[in-house]
């Protein structure tokens, strides 16, 4: 059963790369609220193509998120990394978020079903041009576990702003598909892989550890 779920994930990363892509912000790593003081960290890396106001624009981020379990049903996150846009230099990103458990799985391997919200902001030097980026996404989405394999899926709605140069670029409201799995690999130790679709495409892939 694990075996099928990754190799559906990685056929996808597949797809994902092989077609056009834009920004999205990661909703896993972990997919799931933590329990009552757990907490992890991880770490990710994400090729994407912004695609605001049907104008492409590269990006690639390294980024470095935190979680803690504030109550069964609530876990805020940190993330710090960096990022760039078009061939200019990785900039300084920031930001944060929630995920607000609506529906409690019954059992280990029950269906979840979580709220996320969160925000990211980063800046990147091209030359003489800098660009300034805001981000935000709302996403409602589902998780299961099986085994070692924690999968999810969901929609989200999202917004950017992103400046410089030539670019005054402002796009809200823009609704997507997400899936992805954290997949434990020995240990705490686990692998996220994350795909947003249809409306936004985007791939993220990262290692996390749970305390």
């Amino acid at each position: 059963m694990r075996r099928n779920i990754l190799a559906a994930v990685l056929a996808a990363v597949v797809i994902t790369v092989t077609g056009s892509a834009a920004h999205a912000l990661s909703v896993g790593s972990p997919g799931n609220v933590l329990e009552l003081g757990a907490s992890s960290l991880s770490g990710s890396f994400s090729f994407t193509e912004l695609d605001v106001e049907d104008v492409e624009v590269d990006t690639k981020s390294i980024m470095f998120k935190g979680a803690v379990g504030a109550t069964d049903s609530l876990t805020p996150y940190l993330k710090i990394g960096f990022a760039d846009v078009e061939s200019g230099s990785l900039g300084f990103a920031w930001g944060g978020g929630a995920l607000f458990e609506l529906v409690t799985p019954g059992d280990p391997s029950g269906l979840s079903v979580a709220v996320d919200l969160q925000v990211l902001w980063w800046d990147s030097d091209d030359g003489n041009i800098n660009y300034d980026a805001f981000e935000g996404q709302a996403s409602l989405m589902g998780s299961i576990r099986s085994g070692g394999t924690k999968g999810y899926a969901g929609v989200a709605v999202s917004t950017i702003d992103l400046e410089g140069g030539n670019l005054n670029l402002d796009e809200s409201a823009s609704t997507h598909l997400f899936f992805g799995l954290d997949y434990l690999i020995d240990f705490n130790f686990y692998l996220n892989v994350e795909a947003h679709l249809f409306g936004q495409d985007s791939l993220t892939i990262g290692f996390g550890y749970l305390f």
